[in-house]
């Protein structure tokens, strides 16, 4: 998630952004072309253990290994003259995972491993599909030696169930000792032991990044025992599939890391269960704060308040709402907002964001301009009031649909107003890159409309909280394809927050810079860049890695 989520919370990088216009095709079971043999579970759990021990091995197959795939695995396929036997093997491993009688991981939903621990036959099952993985992964890699690619190479046109499949085959046999194993009619009892000095003291630091307000009940549920570290069975396979370390790559993970937090408390915990569900578009009130996931838009907005931050993919701790109960689950209803930005658009981004404009064999010095900050423009009058729910009632039927469907508000306090803003579009909020030696000059190709944030206000005419009329909000500042609009949202966190909200109400998405890491022309740049039609800019630099320090914009000095 690294290369996913930006370094201000509830932003997303621009690759990321990008890189959610491709579609996400479900996957698609094919025909295999090849038989499995009956195999026994002691088989299975034999062949893993020796798999898991030659992992990190010089490649190489054996006559042995390679008899062992037709012999005890799977009958012989058709033979196929036009390619070799690795790729032989390869293409039947992969149609005959590809096949529906394996568990799909791409699936979310399917991607808490530990449920398969404690009932035989799905553990049989599942083990099957990772032996057959794992036989898969081998021939892969070997064939990536051969011809001279990276171990790890993947091939990119393996069916997208069978690539899933693959990878966890790989953190499986990473992360599970099968020498400790035993099995017996429980399950797979012994496979639950846990480095605690790796994984639950992960779940310390997720739990103190997010100020926790149970962490001293986080140390109940692990108890140490003669002969070596044992997990209780108070965890919910949520959290063991965390715990062991068997968490696939994308949101899942995040919702299994706050799984942990949660099992610390069984008198919360069925109050909660909502986040089984792993829905994107949630969040939950826990006691006197709020957690939402990275995703959805409540946590995209309320990411810029000040003492928020984006731990394990949820953004907190936020404010307290008195519209939901002490401890509750809540999914947010919001629309898909109309993305400017095309499959084909991507191809030009280096011609639109060009710093020198269109291409030319003269430039003149006229056609550049330096764009300055006005930091007198700083407010800080802006305050969040509350965070206010409903119930969302489907327009159609004119009754609530999902109970935990809420639409909702931000109430903010501009210079003692009461300023409202509906959420409506789950946008998306790109964290401009770091210039160096800034601040730069732009292009006069780049046009750009700046406004204070508090002048978003001037044509706000909020229709009331009953949800009768939309707001007819931004008439003023219609934007187009052709200029972006510069938010200049200097002074208290709050100035930000407020910014956001009006670019969710509006469904605009936009640039979220830092004026110490990005200048003004290089946000505005990226803007065009990722065709979207607002920047917000900040001067607050609440900056979130921690691994490297932003590079510092120099303070322009009027001197050239």
């Amino acid at each position: 998630m690294t290369l996913c989520i930006g370094r201000f919370p509830g932003t997303v990088t621009l690759s990321r952004y990008l890189g959610a216009l491709n579609c996400q095709t479900a996957s698609v079971n094919s025909t295999p072309n090849a038989r499995l043999r009956k195999v026994d579970f002691y088989q299975i759990t034999d062949r893993l253990r020796y798999l898991q021990n030659v992992r990190d091995a010089p490649f190489g197959m054996s006559e042995q290994e390679e008899y062992f795939l037709y012999s005890e695995l799977i009958y012989d396929p058709e033979p196929d003259e036009t390619s070799g036997p690795l790729e032989q093997d390869i293409d039947a491993l992969s149609s005959l995972l590809n096949s529906h009688v394996w568990i799909d991981f791409s699936d979310l939903r399917n991607q808490v491993v530990a449920r398969q621990f404690f009932n035989e036959i799905d553990l049989e099952v599942f083990l099957h599909q990772m032996l057959l993985s794992a036989e898969l992964n081998r021939r892969i890699r070997l064939q990536a030696t051969i011809e001279g690619r990276c171990d790890d190479y993947f091939v990119p046109d393996l069916p997208r169930k069978v690539a899933w499949s693959v990878l966890l085959s790989r953190i499986f046999l990473q992360n599970v000792d099968f020498e400790e194993c035993e099995f017996g009619s429980a399950g797979l009892i012994p496979m639950l032991r846990i480095d605690k000095t790796r994984r639950v003291d992960k779940v310390w630091e997720i739990g103190n990044a997010l100020r926790w307000p149970r962490m001293d009940e986080l140390g109940s549920l692990v108890q140490r025992e003669s002969g070596g570290r044992t997990m209780r069975f108070a965890w919910s396979a949520p959290s063991l599939t965390f715990l062991l370390g068997i968490t696939l790559p994308g949101p899942s993970s995040s919702f299994m890391a706050m799984s942990c937090l949660v099992d610390s408390s069984p008198a919360h915990r069925e109050k909660l269960a909502g986040l089984r569900e792993m829905r994107l578009q949630s969040g939950f009130q826990y006691l006197l704060n709020t957690y939402w996931q990275w995703e959805s838009i409540v946590g995209k907005v309320l990411g810029a308040m000040e003492g928020s931050k984006c731990v394990a993919g949820w953004i907190g701790p936020c404010a307290f709402t008195p519209d939901l109960d002490p401890v509750q689950y809540v999914r947010i209803y919001q629309k898909p907002p109309a993305e400017r930005m095309k499959k084909r658009d991507r191809k030009t981004i280096a011609q639109r964001s060009d710093p020198l404009g269109l291409r030319d064999t003269k430039y003149r010095v006229s056609d550049f301009v330096m764009v300055l900050p006005d930091l007198d423009k700083c407010i800080n009058d802006i305050e969040v009031d509350k965070l206010a729910f409903m119930v969302h009632i489907d327009p159609a039927t004119g009754e609530p649909g999902d109970l935990f469907e809420h639409d909702v508000a931000v109430q903010f306090t501009i210079n003692g107003g009461l300023w409202p803003v509906r959420l409506r579009y789950n946008v998306s909020f790109i964290a401009a890159a770091a210039c160096w030696f800034g601040p730069h000059v732009l292009s006069r190709e780049y046009a750009y409309k700046s406004v204070c944030v508090r002048k978003i206000t001037t044509n706000f005419k909020w229709a009331g909280w009953n949800g009768e009329t939309d707001s007819p909000i931004g008439d003023l500042y219609e934007i187009d394809d052709d200029r972006v609009l510069l938010v200049e949202a200097y002074g208290a966190a709050n100035s930000a927050v407020f910014a956001r909200a009006w670019c969710a109400h509006m469904g605009l998405s936009a640039v979220v810079s830092d004026l110490s890491i990005t200048c003004l022309a290089c946000a505005i740049r990226e803007a065009y860049a990722a065709r979207v039609a607002v920047v917000i800019v900040s001067n607050s630099s609440k900056y979130e890695d921690t691994e490297s320090e932003p590079p510092v914009t120099p303070t322009y000095t009027g001197q050239h």
